[in-house]
């Protein structure tokens, strides 16, 4: 640790340097592990410097933390800074030196609510305005990516340009599509004079996106744990703490019984720590598993084991965000949602993972405010791994190890030069201009210039990726002869549909088994992904007659219901396509009687999926093995079938299993 003059706390060495080279470096990337401070890295030259930010963080959950983590660092350094909500007197925050504000479509909903304005848009254009003193903005990708596109009003795009520090945390989690997204909004911001500085905070870079990255942020600064700083050392201090490892084989089909073992056995330790620690930010024991289906049997089996529901924090999907509250409560439980920089203070970690990056992830949840236990649930090759270790192994060396045991996830890196990337973000420029279009007030002479700028800004992208200059030239000639309906019209609904993850849609859900799980229906109320609805969902079906707050930016009667979720289930999606190619791109407004089949059943996501045009392809049952699980791909008869962003990505990962990439 280092003494810093600017500042009243200890510093590690890369928080240090980034302090000191604040204003020689336009582009930063931070590598550092879990727990030693990334965020403060980033955030305190923003505090001191009285910036004007946004911070960008992959999961909402994580934005909520983050918010309160700045607010405690500011406090230590004495920098009054005042959290703007929909309930905050403008008394409340008149005196402070920098306001922070948390941006997800949530809190846009309550704003509009509580000022009584039309749009989410009407919202932004007041939040993201002239700032009267310094504003962090705290939000999510998919919240910038509709301000780029114009999806909410031109004065919000306007207002970036007063932000003039750009902070992207968990970079590493952007894979394929989303990734192609993260750089062209970078390098957009940038061409329209907009996020001049570039700060990415990673503590897993994948080697080929860092390559992308230096390409794109030429010069990139590096900063990780072996920065040097002139800085006075006065001591060494534990980045975290040291952890027990208790390792326990175990497979997917079992994990939820083996859990609930370890958790009971600990059961009395758990209750006399809490006893023990009434504050706030404590938490004894924290359960991570990888379904969301296994988080609720946990849950449910914990409460037939006699822990009550108001003792258990719930962080995972398919759930109310009232719930995730960990103040008072014995036991967290949660999925991925839990694992990315959410900050615990724990003495027990009990989880699962599935690759290596999720494994690291998950681990350093445990041991960041003192010492712990990580119970790992495991396959038996990391099992007989664990346990032939010496008796203390650094998290460096454990993290080698664990990358060997464990599959690394693909980010697709190359995908962002190849025709589907290339597509991707050249659908974020022409969603632009459809939208000057649009305006009447946009001159024909000022409609011109600004199409050849965006059109530059967009082949000046494709070249610092590496793209083909051929292939940059052919996907010009497919949007010009989608837009003149001549070919590729299945470009002009992609571009309408386009936004930063560009999946299968979420949807908002009604689940009667929540409710009642909670007693409370307002607690029934969350938002799914149409994967998950359609694999896990009971009694799947569309309710025109309840009233969806949510719905349409203002409100209106139908959504889906569901009675739970259960066991996995087909699905399939007809009819067969017997007539396309693999690979080939069409658009379901050419075929409405697309139907999701579950169990045999016809479901509502049918219904759900005939509002909107969506792009689909078809590739061969065999290339199910190099595809990421993740990806929302159904079977359609003797192929695979992918819809929107995915549907890029498949039909390039087709291509090149063809050796033509």
């Amino acid at each position: 640790m280092v003494e810093h003059p600017r500042t009243k706390m200890l510093l590690y060495a890369h928080q240090a340097a980034m302090l000191d080279d604040w204003e020689n470096h336009d582009s930063f990337m931070v590598v550092s592990k879990t727990g030693t401070g990334k965020t403060a890295s980033a955030m305190l030259p923003i505090l001191k410097n009285r910036l004007n930010a946004i911070a960008v963080y992959p999961t909402n959950e994580l934005v909520r933390d983050q918010v309160t983590s700045v607010k405690e660092l500011a406090k230590k350094e004495g920098i009054k800074v005042r959290e703007w909500t929909p309930d905050t007197a403008p008394e409340e925050y008149s005196g402070a030196e920098v306001i922070l504000v948390h941006v997800d479509s949530l809190k846009l909903h309550e704003w509009r609510k509580k000022w009584r304005l039309r749009t989410n848009g009407d919202v932004l254009q007041i939040l993201l305005g002239e700032p009267g003193q310094p504003r962090v903005i705290f939000t999510n990708p998919d919240i910038i990516f509709l301000i780029f596109a114009l999806r909410y009003k031109p004065e919000a795009l306007a207002s970036l340009q007063q932000y003039g520090t750009l902070v992207l945390d968990e970079f590493h989690l952007y894979t394929g599509v989303e990734l192609a997204h993260a750089l062209m909004m970078v390098h957009l911001g940038r061409s329209l004079d907009t996020f001049k500085k570039v700060v990415l905070l990673t503590a897993t870079p994948e080697p080929e996106v860092k390559v992308l990255l230096e390409k794109l942020l030429n010069p990139l600064k590096l900063i990780d744990m072996n920065a040097r700083t002139p800085r006075h050392e006065v001591d060494e201090r534990m980045a975290v703490d040291r952890v027990g490892l208790v390792p326990v084989h175990a497979n997917r089909r079992d994990i939820v019984e083996i859990a609930l073992r370890e958790v009971l056995a600990r059961e009395q330790e758990i209750r006399h720590k809490r006893t023990e620690n009434q504050a706030s930010e404590y938490i004894p024991a924290v359960m991570v598993v990888s379904s969301v289906i296994n988080a609720i049997r946990l849950e449910d089996r914990l409460v037939e084991e006699g822990f009550d529901r108001s003792e258990l924090a719930i962080i995972r999907g398919l759930t109310s965000r009232a719930l995730r509250s960990t103040a008072g409560k014995l036991i967290a439980i949660g999925t991925s949602a839990i694992e990315v920089g959410v900050d615990f203070h724990c003495d027990w970690l009990i989880f699962e993972a599935s690759e290596a990056a999720s494994f690291m992830q998950r681990f350093g949840r445990v041991g960041r405010h003192g010492p712990g236990t990580a119970v790992i649930l495991c396959p038996n090759n990391v099992l007989v791994g664990l346990e032939s270790q010496p008796e203390e192994i650094s998290r460096s060396a454990l993290e080698e190890k664990v990358y060997n045991w464990y599959a690394r996830r693909d980010a697709y890196s190359w995908f962002v030069k190849s025709p589907g990337g290339l597509i991707t973000t050249r659908s974020l420029i022409e969603s632009i201009l459809h939208r000057l279009r649009e305006d009447f007030a946009t001159e024909q002479d000022q409609l011109r210039r600004a199409s050849e700028a965006l059109e530059s800004f967009w082949e000046d992208f494709a070249e610092i990726v590496g793209a083909d200059r051929k292939l940059v030239e052919r996907t010009e000639g497919k949007f010009d002869k989608a837009a003149a309906g001549k070919r590729h019209r299945w470009i002009n609904d992609y571009v309408a549909l386009n936004t930063f993850r560009t999946s299968l849609p979420s949807e908002w859900v009604h689940d009667s088994d929540e409710g009642e799980r909670r007693g409370d229906r307002n607690m029934a109320k969350y938002q799914a992904d149409i994967k998950t609805l359609l694999h896990r969902a009971e009694g799947l079906r569309y309710n025109e007659k309840i009233w969806n707050p949510f719905k349409d930016d203002g409100g209106g009667y139908g959504i889906l219901t569901v009675k739970g979720y259960d066991r996995y289930k087909r699905v399939h999606v007809t009819p067969e396509f017997d007539e396309y190619e693999n690979g080939e791109l069409r658009t379901t407004g050419e075929h409405k009687e697309i139907t999701f089949i579950q169990e045999g059943h016809k479901t509502s996501v049918s219904h759900v999926m005939s509002l909107k045009n969506h792009v689909f392809t078809l590739v061969p049952k065999e290339l199910r093995s190099r595809l990421d699980w993740r990806l929302p791909v159904f079977d359609c008869g003797r192929r695979l079938i992918a819809f929107d962003g995915t549907a890029l990505l498949i039909k390039e990962i087709y291509e090149q299993s063809r050796g033509k990439a």
